[in-house]
């Protein structure tokens, strides 16, 4: 049985990160956003059976995290497709980023946006330190020691309440998707 995963999605990720930035007041420390960021994809797991920015998940000494965004804050670009995120975000200056412009939400669907704003008015206030114990108290967080542990998305779903059923209809539907995908990809013209 293959394990469920998303496709990173570098232009929805920037449109949330921008979009949660700008309710910050158009800067933020990015562990702050990066904690923010999971907790959106980790609602819209539970509320959507899929994630926004489709990012890997991860367990890291202070909480969880977003394993591909933090690697953009903290290391830059490591292929092409991420060019959308430093269009939107800023490289740190120190431990904060800011929203470049307003890149809109067209990437993003109406019911993406209603779980950034309901992330937001849960979590928006709080610091990267309450941030980092409200994530330590996740279920799917484990102590990674000095390194980082991978979180599944099947992990995440179970402890979230979703029964083996449910679970397995979101990795068939999935699976369709991404042949879709793979099929569109292949009938593409190389450049």
């Amino acid at each position: 049985m293959s394990q469920i995963w998303f496709k990173f999605n570098a232009k929805k990720a920037a449109q949330a990160a921008n979009w949660l930035l700008r309710r910050s007041g158009g800067r933020r420390n990015y562990m702050e956003l990066v904690k923010l960021l999971y907790l959106a994809d980790r609602q819209a797991l539970i509320d959507l059976d899929s994630q926004i920015t489709g990012d890997s998940l991860a367990s890291l000494p202070h909480g969880t995290v977003l394993s591909h965004i933090l690697n953009l804050i903290r290391r830059g670009p490591t292929n092409v497709e991420d060019a959308p995120w430093f269009e939107s975000v800023s490289a740190p200056s120190g431990y904060d980023v800011e929203a470049i412009g307003n890149s809109g939400e067209s990437e993003l669907s109406g019911a993406e946006v209603r779980v950034l704003e309901n992330v937001f008015a849960i979590y928006g206030r709080y610091d990267w330190k309450q941030l980092s114990v409200l994530t330590h108290k996740l279920p799917e967080w484990t102590d990674p020691g000095a390194g980082s542990n991978p979180i599944s998305i099947e992990q995440v779903l179970r402890l979230v309440g979703k029964s083996a059923q449910q679970v397995e209809a979101i990795r068939k539907e999935l699976s369709v998707f991404q042949r879709l995908d793979w099929e569109v990809a292949a009938l593409q013209p190389e450049e």
